[in-house]
């Protein structure tokens, strides 16, 4: 019985892990060019000149976002007892940080006109935050159910 619900538990923590990845905003985007600032996800993106745009990230944003595939594919190894808490955080960390650590340096890229070629992302840590409760509860939540 408890080994059903364990893999019930691991499921739905990797179907939100997911939908996380897919659709929670990696960033807030300040372009100091002449754009306009926006929000991207990995599926979408909002601006304040565009409005929501869908599937366009895919195309322009792939080394801010791609790091969180390897954040996903950490949470499915630490839920196999394949990886330690502690990586998982660390990864997480190092996830949140590359928008920021990729942007700053492209930004000061200039065009012909003296504008900034690209964006500065200042990262939303919304999957590090659930890289952090999935890190500390999950071990308690599976104890519980062992013990059960």
């Amino acid at each position: 019985m408890t080994f059903k619900r364990k893999n019930l538990i691991i499921l739905i923590i990797i179907i939100i892990s997911i939908l996380l990845v897919l659709l929670a905003p990696f960033g807030y985007q300040v372009d100091l060019g002449p754009g306009p600032n926006s929000i991207p996800a990995m599926l979408w993106e909002y601006s304040t000149y565009y409005s929501f745009r869908y599937l366009v990230p895919l195309q322009y944003y792939v080394p801010f976002y791609v790091f969180r595939i390897v954040i996903l594919y950490a949470i499915i190894r630490f839920l196999g007892e394949k990886l330690s808490r502690k990586w998982l955080v660390i990864l997480g960390i190092i996830g949140e940080l590359i928008p920021l650590i990729l942007s700053i340096p492209a930004s000061l890229i200039l065009n012909s006109d003296g504008e900034n070629l690209s964006p500065i992302i200042i990262s939303i840590p919304i999957l590090l935050v659930f890289v952090i409760v999935v890190a500390f509860i999950y071990p308690k939540l599976k104890t519980k159910l062992e013990k059960s």
